[in-house]
């Protein structure tokens, strides 16, 4: 089963008896693989925490709820961060729409998210073991909302990634062309992607396809029914 990751940021993570909102999540560019979630959690040390992917259990689509076997004591020794700088913030906020429809058709607001992780963030001494996390890995966010790419022009925005939960693996990027007639969301496979050129409102994703190939692409609502 395909799940929308764009959705579970406005979903809730469920450790032990509490919950924390999901304010980001991590993954690894070449396996493809989510490797943490960002929390924001109360408390010292406070700002955002992040917790291991390989901790979670089977999404709750029901419950729009992301389980995760992990008790309090270690998430209060995960890696914590504050958020980010200003300027990376002020740089996401600014590439992030205000409002997203996603392929299943719940909406989601990413600049919200953002927004609310900035003011939950409190300053404190810098985790090495976050900051070398956040360096390596790919953060959700930073690809929302960016411009889409293909050999021959642009086709849209990145709406979504669609992350098949048993295998632990992104396989679908979701390019919405930005219509008002004639709007849709092709599901394009992840190994299209030639590169992502990082900006300063986010950056870009460059595909290894034509337009054509790019509007012949199937409807995301087909994928994730047929998945």
């Amino acid at each position: 089963m395909l799940y929308s990751l764009a959705e579970m940021l406005s979903w809730r993570a469920r450790t032990g008896g509490k919950e924390a909102m999901v304010t980001d999540m991590l993954f690894d560019l070449r396996s493809r693989h989510l490797t943490y979630l960002s929390l924001a959690v109360d408390g010292p040390p406070g700002g955002q925490a992040l917790a291991a992917a390989s901790r979670m259990g089977p999404p709750d689509m029901e419950a729009r709820a992301l389980p995760l076997e992990i008790s309090e004591e270690e998430l209060a020794r995960a890696p914590h961060w504050d958020g980010g700088d200003t300027a990376q913030l002020d740089a996401l906020m600014l590439a992030m729409p205000p409002l997203v429809v996603g392929p299943f058709g719940a909406t989601h607001a990413p600049l919200a998210m953002a927004s609310y992780a900035a003011g939950q963030a409190e300053p404190q001494d810098d985790d090495p073991r976050a900051t070398e996390a956040l360096d390596r890995y790919e953060r959700l966010t930073r690809w929302l909302g960016g411009p889409v790419f293909a050999r021959d022009g642009e086709v849209g925005s990145l709406s979504d990634l669609l992350f098949d939960f048993e295998a632990n693996r992104i396989n679908y990027l979701i390019v919405d062309n930005g219509k008002f007639f004639g709007h849709q969301q092709r599901a394009l496979p992840f190994t299209a992607l030639a590169h992502r050129a990082p900006g300063a409102k986010g950056g870009h994703l460059v595909l290894d396809l034509s337009q054509a190939e790019v509007e012949a692409a199937p409807e995301a609502q087909t994928v994730i029914s047929d998945a």
